[in-house]
């Protein structure tokens, strides 16, 4: 049976079951990926029930992935963090919540008393509301005036962001959905929607079977849409760069260009063209792997299509030269003039519910409304606008990578961990590990026991997705309303309330003085007036009424489905996010001439396979919540590798066999899973499997030990998708033997420390 299938097959399973025995059905917003389908959520005596997808929802139109459908499950868990914590030695004790507030409060004042702002800094999830990220970055960068305040969205999402103002001025994502319904070619670059965006690739599949769509490929492994494509160009880890300029050398040899919007829209072609000369088809191939017949097929269908779309995600933006890369896939647009019109468009695929409204209101480094933080004009706007002193806005933010070697510095003394799991999710994790030792750390999470948690010097339970109203926004800029629909367990408090109470005990509670939710957002919606993502004529009557509303939506307005219609960009100086030389005074977009260099870290002698991480359709994440779901964690209870069947036999390595994935970094014991979804001499292992699991206390299964440092220079980003590594045999009895006598035994070998489990 066929993944899709399968997934309508339970969707229509939950729909026949449960309506009588719900109370009422809350409309909402679904809190995984960042597709942002509408569902609705059933609740019984008080509690969440079941879960039913929204017919009429404009994202997914009834249907929901495997994800959606247990989600409510997450709500009543025994696991739930109920009251927050304190640790007293190496035990976690109850306290009141004045107490830990007052604690959170004076450990951020004397460390900004002692170190000055960079002592003290704050780490976030992207699965929160618009209203928790503005409140938490008008805390950061308003009354702490630390430029230590970043998301884990830096782990997924920082090179688009850098890419897209780069080409175009502002972090705008120019199509929408319906570009995958209408567009000819969809070409899929560094994405698997198969299994990370299911409802995306349903709309791709029915514009195959409606309308006769193309689809190509570009990706290392054999993935379900690599499989069903009409082109797949099945690259090597790490060869983004050549791939594209192969594709456009093509383009500008057999003139497959619009050469009207090239001179009227843009700027930087003649140099673009002459890097592109240096990469014709055969030396393409022999950097990327890829047949020269294959590269020049996918030239032609993409300049001959009257229209294209490219979606792209992690192979993009955690790859060597992520940056780089995304701004090569909007000049491929640029250039042929595949953009700002129905069924083209570079579009990046967010993997978190609410990632696009981190972006908005001031992540990445940026002000809320997009503003450029070295803009004179744009930070007096923003400090006027809060009613504080300009110079208290930071310049520049540290990203966590940053703020990690700030703390082994000495230097960052207090850390506050907001809604993700980095004891996880960072790369080198016996690099992160031992920071998060160090500091004074604040975790603030849903559930307790969670892997940051050993780590926590105070845990505040929070509110999660069904327990707090507010705003996400997906990856086509739709701002969706997510209903609170039953109440939190014991005392955790949603976040907003949360960062809201800790401004009071830092003498700043009048700059948070909202009643709910919606003031907050009325006031962050002013300083969007005028600014690309302007919202001023949204409110959460008009987001209900419509089931969502894109931005820019301004006063009056219904919302904007496309940008760039007009051929004028957001690169003009006092528009655009950034100073630098993508600025142009006519609104232009820029073409990137970027260099060609190998990734940092290749195969070699000592570590033969390429090292490949990423995502399965059955967990999110670090699995905080999905891993608490039976059926899901049934599904796929533990980490594994892949191995070509090739290297296996060389190998001498069975289907299921435990084996050692061993990297520059660390080591990890994982089963093998011997299949050709791989290419030979290359390996994959997801990363959501951490090391703090029932049955899996002997073993260390979490990516990222085997993960570098390494990121990209103009992002920040860790490159999580072409390293190095080598696989071994275990002998018999040897499982689990090599770190242990450092750090105990079970689980204790990778988390007993001064602070303890």
């Amino acid at each position: 049976m066929a993944l899709a299938e399968l997934q309508q097959g339970i969707v229509s399973l939950f729909q026949g079951q449960g309506e009588a025995a719900v109370d009422r059905w809350v409309a909402t917003t679904c809190g995984y990926c960042g597709t942002g389908c509408g569902l609705y959520l059933g609740v019984k005596d008080g509690r969440a029930v079941a879960v039913k997808p929204d017919t009429t929802a404009p994202v997914n139109k009834g249907h929901l992935c495997l994800k959606g459908l247990y989600e409510w499950k997450t709500l009543h868990h025994p696991e739930r963090a109920t009251v927050p914590l304190r640790r007293r030695g190496k035990e976690m004790h109850p306290v009141t919540w004045e107490r830990a507030l007052e604690e959170v409060g004076q450990r951020l004042r004397e460390a900004l008393a002692a170190g000055g702002p960079e002592a003290a800094g704050i780490y976030h999830g992207g699965q929160l509301t618009l209203e928790e990220y503005y409140a938490i970055h008008k805390l950061a960068k308003g009354v702490l005036g630390t430029p230590n305040i970043d998301a884990n969205t830096r782990l997924c999402m920082a090179s688009t962001v850098s890419g897209y103002i780069r080409s175009f001025g502002v972090d705008a994502p120019p199509g929408c959905y319906e570009d995958l319904d209408v567009s000819s070619l969809i070409f899929i670059f560094g994405a698997n929607p198969a299994e990370m965006h299911p409802q995306l690739w349903q709309r791709i599949l029915r514009n195959r079977k409606l309308n006769g769509a193309k689809i190509v490929v570009a990706d290392p492994r054999l993935t379900l849409p690599a499989r069903v494509a009409d082109l797949h160009l099945r690259l090597r880890c790490g060869s983004n760069i050549p791939l594209l300029y192969g594709l456009i050398n093509i383009l500008i040899k057999e003139d497959m260009l619009d050469r009207d919007f090239i001179r009227r829209a843009t700027t930087g072609f003649e140099e673009l063209a002459r890097a592109a000369a240096a990469f014709p088809p055969e030396r393409v191939a022999g950097l990327t792997g890829v047949p020269a017949a294959d590269i020049v097929a996918a030239a032609r269908l993409f300049g001959r299509s009257p229209s294209a779309v490219t979606v792209f995600c992690q192979g993009v933006n955690q790859s060597s030269q992520a940056v780089d890369t995304v701004t090569l896939i909007n000049s491929l647009h640029l250039i042929t003039g595949k953009i700002g019109r129905p069924g083209s468009a570079p579009f990046s695929l967010t993997g978190q519910a609410s990632a696009l409204s981190m972006r908005e209101i001031g992540g990445g480094g940026s002000l809320p409304g997009f503003r450029n933080p070295e803009n004179p004009e744009h930070r007096r706007q923003v400090a006027d606008y809060w009613g504080i002193p300009e110079e208290r806005l930071p310049r520049r933010v540290n990203d966590i990578n940053r703020m990690l070697e700030l703390v082994e510095d000495g230097r960052l003394k207090v850390l506050w961990v907001i809604g993700t799991n980095p004891a996880v999710s960072l790369p080198d994790l016996g690099f992160s590990r031992r920071q998060l030792e160090k500091v004074f750390l604040i975790v603030q999470d849903i559930f307790y026991p969670m892997e940051t948690a050993a780590f926590a010097d105070i845990f505040l339970p929070g509110a999660g997705w069904g327990e707090k109203d507010g705003i996400i926004t997906n990856s086509e800029r739709r701002l969706n309303l997510v209903r609170r629909a039953v109440n939190p367990p014991g005392e955790a408090r949603d976040d907003l309330t949360i960062i809201s109470q800790v401004a009071r005990y830092l003498g700043a509670g009048e700059l948070f003085a909202w009643p709910g939710p919606e003031d907050a957002f009325r006031e962050l919606r002013e300083l969007t007036r005028g600014r690309p993502n302007d919202m001023t004529g949204v409110d959460y009557a008009l987001l209900e009424r419509l089931g969502g509303v894109q931005w820019p939506c301004p006063e009056g307005g219904r919302g904007t489905s496309r940008l760039y219609t007009g051929c004028f960009f957001f690169t003009r100086p006092e528009e655009a996010q950034g100073y630098g030389e993508f600025n142009h005074p006519e609104g232009r977009a820029r073409l990137w001439a970027v260099p060609y260099t190998p990734p940092p870290e290749v195969p070699d002698g000592e570590f033969p396979f390429w090292l490949n991480t990423g995502r399965i359709i059955e967990h999110y994440h670090t699995r905080t919540k999905t891993k608490r779901i039976p059926e899901l964690q049934a599904l796929v209870p533990g980490a594994y590798v892949e191995i070509n069947p090739q290297d296996a036999a060389r190998l001498k390595v069975a289907e299921g066999e435990l084996v050692r994935v061993v990297s520059r970094r660390g080591w990890i014991e994982v089963p093998a899973r011997i299949t050709e979804v791989v290419a030979p001499g290359e390996v994959f292992v997801p990363f959501h499997f951490g090391d703090l699991d029932p049955g899996e206390r002997e073993r260390r299964q979490a990516a990222n030990h085997l993960t570098g440092r390494n990121v990209d220079l103009l992002s920040g980003q860790p490159m999580a998708k072409a390293g190095a590594c080598r696989i071994e045999k275990l002998q018999a009895g040897s499982a689990g033997q090599e770190g242990r006598g450092e750090k105990g035994n079970g689980t204790r070998i990778f988390y007993k420390s001064r602070k303890g489990l």
